[in-house]
């Protein structure tokens, strides 16, 4: 077995280790999972994270850019590219003067990609759609009477996608690609009841949620020569889509009666269209410079009953900008390339008339590691999630993501004296 076969089963293991564990862990303990989906995910690498989550316009050059699809055109002929993505995420919850922290941690991106033809490029990836992970302890009046009895609500699971993505480059400057994507997934939703003080029981009812379809994502990428440099233009467009409900009901007494154990179907729900639109300038100097905007059209799953919340059509705006210094390549410190950004979205839930916001900026840098182009990619976001008046929570989060990024020469030819 050559080496080169050997990193491939290995980046494979690697691969597969990484969906089990994709599967076993949690992203998000935020109380806000309990509407929609859940918390969505960002497919943002590293790079773009730390750059406010922007690059619709960037190419994929020294990392694979998963926030267009039509930026494969411009991977590298003679390489293979494999990024490996992790997350860790400390959170502050907020609520009329009480605090509570969390951590939580997974695995978040992993994908490959390659030149097909001298025009197109591929990618195959693993990413995380949403994230449910939340437990609310309450008290509910018993009818007719003064007394009371507690009540947890608990939440658990997600949502994720398996994407195949194409870039093919339609003329010398311009590109278009699309994103062929299978999400699935299952929520579990419980609610417990204890009467132990009344009659010595625990009622539970448990909604095992699985979801599950096929949708698309267009994109088109555009680049101007300057006399110093490149400017870049992109876009991307996710079209509406209908995505698969069923759900499984479970009515428990102490995990020991079983009083109702049924298979439903539910309605369909919807993710909506998502318009992106992103410009980006390079110079020689090193700097670099990118803004995305984005419209998502979520006011459409007020029509559902299977999901829980008020919706509403969503804004997000993000923009950052990076620099590395493109001389003196022979000492580790000059190859660096240091990266920084804010964002914002207005938020596609509300509760009680409040929308639910998010505002924050990053920062991040990224270090060779060989001689090849690999690369270790730091990034780190501070956000604030919400409100606590009107008595609602708000959420602060401290977000880290580490990638590797794996450039392997394995296509050119070997010389030979």
């Amino acid at each position: 077995m050559t080496k080169n076969r050997q990193r491939i089963l290995l980046y494979f293991l690697i691969a597969i280790n990484g969906i089990v564990q994709l599967k076993a862990q949690n992203n998000t303990s935020s109380p806000y999972s309990v509407f929609g989906f859940g918390v969505m995910e960002t497919a943002a690498h590293a790079h773009n994270t730390a750059m406010g989550n922007s690059g619709v316009a960037i190419p994929s050059e020294k990392y694979l850019n998963t926030l267009n699809p039509a930026s494969l055109s411009n991977l590298d002929s003679l390489s293979f590219y494999f990024n490996f993505q992790a997350q860790g995420t400390s959170n502050k919850f907020i609520m009329s003067g009480k605090e509570q922290t969390n951590f939580d941690s997974n695995f978040d991106i992993l994908s490959m990609g390659f030149r097909i033809t001298p025009r197109w490029g591929m990618s195959v990836g693993l990413y995380p759609f949403s994230s449910i992970g939340y437990e609310i302890n309450a008290q509910s009046d018993i009818l007719g009477s003064t007394s009371e009895y507690p009540i947890v609500y608990e939440g658990g699971g997600g949502l994720s996608r398996i994407t195949m993505s194409n870039g093919i480059k339609l003329w010398k400057n311009l590109s278009a690609g699309i994103d062929f994507s299978f999400l699935w997934g299952s929520t579990d939703i419980m609610e417990t009841a204890d009467y132990s003080s009344l009659s010595g029981m625990t009622i539970s009812n448990t909604r095992k949620w699985y979801f599950n379809n096929l949708y698309l994502k267009y994109g088109l990428q555009y680049k101007a020569r300057l006399k110093n440099g490149s400017l870049h233009a992109g876009a991307t467009w996710q079209p509406q889509t209908n995505i698969y409900a069923t759900f499984n009901q479970t009515i428990e007494q102490d995990e020991s009666t079983t009083y109702y154990d049924e298979d439903q179907s539910a309605d369909d729900v919807w993710l909506p269209n998502i318009y992106n639109i992103g410009l980006a300038a390079q110079w020689n100097s090193g700097w670099q410079v990118a803004a995305d905007y984005s419209l998502a059209e979520w006011a459409l799953l007020n029509h559902s009953s299977t999901l829980n919340g008020t919706f509403h059509d969503s804004q997000t705006f993000g923009a950052g900008v990076s620099w590395s210094n493109p001389n003196n390549k022979h000492k580790c410190i000059n190859q660096m390339n240091w990266q920084a950004g804010a964002f914002y979205t207005d938020g596609h839930i509300s509760i009680n008339g409040t929308r639910i916001a998010e505002k924050g900026f990053s920062a991040g840098f990224s270090v060779p590691v060989s001689d090849r182009g690999n690369r270790f990619h730091l990034s780190y976001q501070y956000s604030i999630k919400g409100t606590a008046d009107n008595g609602l929570i708000e959420e602060r989060y401290h977000k880290f993501k580490l990638s590797f990024s794996i450039i392997e020469h394995w296509f050119a030819k070997q010389k030979f004296y």
